[in-house]
């Protein structure tokens, strides 16, 4: 108690004399005299402070508080605030340091580059020493391997023998698309000629794929150029971003995504626009699928200041130089892509697959609904359903009628009076039914 006020006195007092002495320095002498007596006062002011500060945190008490004992020879935490733990820079000689898992890794070869196996070398052992004259004897030869790449970067084991055996089912579940498949089934209503020209697209990759581990190599990997044709709403983007998907899943693509492009994106409107733009596109599409939507407005030949031939024209070398890193869908209606491509013939000959997205019967377009509605935890009572089937047979004739678009529109208007109508009843209770459940009145 009186050391902490004898401390405290004599902070005051030595508080007093500075003061007095800057005072006194204002008196008698001039402001250069008074600046540098005050400079040096300050300067002397904050070293003591800080001495007085690292003293106080080296006291006895303090190092205590801190869980440091001044008389042991380890420190075992000197902060509890600042505690780190450290490891060894280099594990020591003959230690196993164990692999860190970090679940599974899609592994991509670059284009160009293979992989190789890496074989350990032998250590060559010594004969004995023996007397008189020696017969070298030849070592002997290590089995070649060779690593097999299936579809594209993708190394999947050593070459088979002749006389072995593989399944197509190990092969599927080694690539992991059944339940892309399974998700293209589910998720698409109707659509069956072309979930069969998906399926057979499958399947020749597939077996492309196990020759590979035959060493059975073609001379170039099938052509997987694609025409999409039919009319809005029947599920072209899905399909192709779901082909981009099994594209990669069986090493045929080495990223897997897919780049939206319309004709604003690759034709210019002046002279020296349409290349760069081309190209950029281009560019950002590789190693994936470049989805070109209206593909048929590329190329106008009533307009003789278009510059869409040149767009056509990389679009076609591309196309045959890079097949082996990128795979373009055209897509469109199928009376304006039969014109396209007959004034391009080089185009059609590059495209290899057409798959035509027929319109929605009536029944397909109410199950897209029901399946939008579940989604969102909606459903239509039985009285909605038949007002919802005659609401989308009139709006079936309107040319302007998107299929799955105007489905999923009209859906979002019965959703909005459905909120209305129980709104206008605010103090009404619902339960959970009635917030799920789209009545007559809401279509």
């Amino acid at each position: 108690m009186w050391t902490g006020r004898l401390r405290n006195f004599g902070f005051g007092l030595l508080l007093l004399v500075v003061v007095g002495a800057l005072l006194l320095t204002w008196l008698l002498f001039n402001f250069l005299v008074f600046g540098i007596v005050g400079s040096i006062v300050t300067i002397m002011l904050i070293l003591s402070w800080v001495t007085w500060d690292g003293m106080r945190q080296s006291s006895p008490q303090s190092l205590a508080a801190r869980g440091i004992v001044p008389d042991d020879d380890t420190l075992r935490i000197i902060d509890p605030g600042l505690r780190r733990e450290y490891s060894a820079f280099a594990p020591s000689i003959g230690r196993r340091v164990p692999s860190v898992s970090r679940g599974p890794v899609r592994s991509v070869t670059p284009p160009g580059r293979s992989r190789l196996s890496a074989v350990p070398p032998t250590s060559p052992t010594k004969a004995p020493a023996t007397k008189g004259p020696t017969t070298k004897v030849p070592a002997a030869k290590a089995p070649a391997t060779k690593t097999v790449r299936v579809g594209r970067g993708r190394k999947r084991g050593e070459t088979l023998q002749s006389d072995a055996t593989i399944t197509l089912d190990s092969e599927r579940q080694a690539s992991g698309i059944d339940d892309l498949f399974a998700a293209l089934d589910s998720q698409l209503i109707g659509l069956a000629p072309v979930k069969k020209r998906v399926a057979e697209i499958g399947s020749l990759l597939l077996v492309d794929r196990a020759r590979q581990r035959f060493g059975l190599a073609a001379e170039s990997r099938p052509n997987l150029h694609m025409c999409f044709t039919g009319a809005p709403g029947t599920g072209k983007t899905t399909v192709a971003l779901m082909m981009a998907d099994l594209l990669y899943r069986l090493g045929y693509l080495e990223k897997g995504h897919l780049v939206h492009a319309m004709r604003d994106d690759l034709v210019g409107e002046y002279i020296g626009q349409t290349a760069p733009r081309t190209r950029h596109v281009l560019e950002r599409a590789m190693g994936g699928v470049l989805f070109i939507d209206e593909a048929y407005s590329l190329y106008r030949p009533d307009d003789s200041r278009d510059y869409g031939q040149e767009c056509v024209d990389i679009l076609m070398q591309v196309m045959e130089n890079d097949r082996d890193s990128l795979v373009v869908i055209l897509a469109g209606y199928k009376d304006r892509m039969e014109r396209f491509f007959e004034s391009n013939p080089g185009m059609r000959s590059r495209v290899a697959h057409h798959l035509d997205f027929a319109a929605y019967e009536p029944d397909e377009l109410l199950a897209i609904g029901e399946l939008i509605l579940e989604r969102s935890s909606y459903y239509l009572s039985d009285e909605a359903t038949e007002a919802f089937r005659g609401h989308l047979s009139l709006q079936m004739q309107d040319p302007h009628f998107a299929n799955a678009r105007s489905v999923r529109n009209a859906l979002e208007e019965a959703r909005l009076r459905h909120a209305h109508r129980l709104s206008a009843e605010p103090l009404r209770p619902w339960s959970k039914d009635d917030l799920m459940r789209i009545e007559a009145p809401d279509i």
